[in-house]
């Protein structure tokens, strides 16, 4: 006799309330509410078995009322292919059924399931969140506009976001944590990634200006594996994906592999070296004596002179290749508007009161040009006080007085020549002789 399977493929109607339906379908099942997550899964789940069409037509029909959508399946009754001979005298055995068919639910058989039974509490709710939302079927943009999520309150919405959205210590330990997980490749191929986007970024960076932007660029490759590690490990563990469905097939075969491995290698090898270039010239700068002071290193008198709260070094390439260390000392702007009051005083007569006064950044930058040889030599030094809405005077001085103040200790010479009337005419400033 032919019977049906009825069938859950964790499906419901648009506009019911998937978190509801999974507990009261779990309860229906005899199924712990701890795993009504398995029954959406999207692996079939035998929610009744050997029912005639009658009861499986009415049971289908309840469930449809709930908004549980399920299938049919059509059993064909066994067939036997060998006829057993028995003695004329040996009765046929009278089979009866030990439990009566009764259209009542009875315990689900789940087809095998991945389970979260292993993992961290939390990392159980992060799982269920993306399960709640079809995340697995539906990728993670579009997972964020499912029904089930839109269904729930804006509350819960937010709630829910928060669970899967970041994670902590993916920003701190970036390809390293995708590694201990088990992720490696996509770990190696995101440091490869954000590899590129730095140096093309720096490459970029360097046409409009000259500011260090490394701790820019590290929170921005920190964020990369802090926002996008939970739903990756959610997809690795669940199903076993260690690449990405956009990727092309050879990068996760071996060749790929061997060749993922080796250009995270060259990547390494040649950031540090970079690096190392970058800091060596500084230090070249730094251990060095300019001639008629050799009393102490540059890098001493230079790091060492009081007028500055703080110091940088760095270095820069131009676009010819000519290569410079920018040392920079970051004054107290109240010091540098008094001495220049005296300044101005001194060659209009009178001064703009309205100029000095919105004086907020003090910074003065000086250059050294590095030889091929790897010797250097002083190229400039140019002031930058800022002003106003986003206003800037930078006049050039003269190294030597820069240099007169640094090895003296003091500041007097350095700002005098940022007044000088010349810089002002160069630099229009407004001004006024008696």
């Amino acid at each position: 006799m032919t019977s049906f399977n009825l069938i859950f493929k964790g499906e419901i109607q648009e506009g019911k309330d998937r978190h509801k339906l999974s507990l009261a379908l779990a309860k229906f099942l005899n199924i712990p509410e701890s795993k009504a997550h398995l029954l959406f899964s999207g692996n079939p789940i035998s929610i009744k078995k050997g029912l005639t069409a009658n009861q499986a037509e009415a049971m289908k029909a309840k469930l449809l009322s709930a908004g549980i959508i399920t299938h049919l399946k059509q059993v064909p009754a066994a067939v036997s292919t060998t006829q057993i001979n028995r003695p004329k005298s040996e009765p046929e055995p009278d089979f009866k059924p030990t439990t009566k068919l009764s259209s009542e639910p009875t315990t689900a058989s789940v087809a095998p399931a991945v389970t979260y039974d292993g993992l961290s509490a939390r990392w159980q709710r992060i799982f269920a969140e993306f399960d709640f939302r079809q995340t697995d079927k539906l990728g993670y943009f579009a997972s964020a506009k499912s029904q089930p999520h839109l269904s729930r309150s804006k509350k819960e919405q937010i709630k829910g976001q928060n669970v899967i959205n970041f994670n902590v210590l993916a920003f701190i330990f970036g390809p390293f944590y995708y590694i201990t997980k088990g992720m490696w490749k996509k770990g190696l191929y995101l440091f490869l990634l954000t590899l590129g986007l730095n140096l093309m970024s720096l490459v970029l960076v360097s046409f409009f200006t000259d500011r260090d932007i490394s701790k820019v660029l590290y929170i921005i490759n920190s964020s990369i594996y802090g926002l996008t590690a939970n739903y990756d490990y959610y997809r690795y563990y669940k199903l076993g994906e260690t690449t990405w469905n956009w990727m092309p097939k050879w990068m996760a075969s071996g060749v790929g592999t061997v060749s993922l491995v080796g250009a995270s290698l060259v990547g390494v090898v040649l950031l540090a070296y970079s690096e190392m270039m970058a800091a060596n010239n500084v230090s070249i700068v730094q251990d060095g004596y300019l001639t008629g002071y050799r009393q102490t290193t540059i890098g001493q008198a230079f790091d060492g002179w009081q007028a500055c709260n703080k110091t940088s070094w760095r270095e820069q390439q131009a676009s010819n290749g000519a290569i410079s260390v920018i040392y920079q000392c970051s004054m107290n702007a109240e010091q540098v508007k008094n001495l220049g009051k005296r300044s101005l005083v001194f060659v209009t007569g009178q001064m703009d009161d309205s100029f000095l006064a919105q004086i907020d950044v003090a910074v003065l930058a000086v250059s050294f040009q590095i030889n091929i040889d790897d010797t250097f030599e002083i190229n400039g030094a140019q002031w930058a006080l800022k002003y106003g809405e986003g206003k800037t005077y930078s006049p050039f001085v003269n190294p030597s007085y820069v240099l007169k103040d640094i090895y003296a200790n003091r500041l007097t010479d350095a700002v005098a020549d940022a007044f000088t009337l010349d810089n002002l005419v160069i630099n229009h400033m407004p001004h006024k002789i008696n």
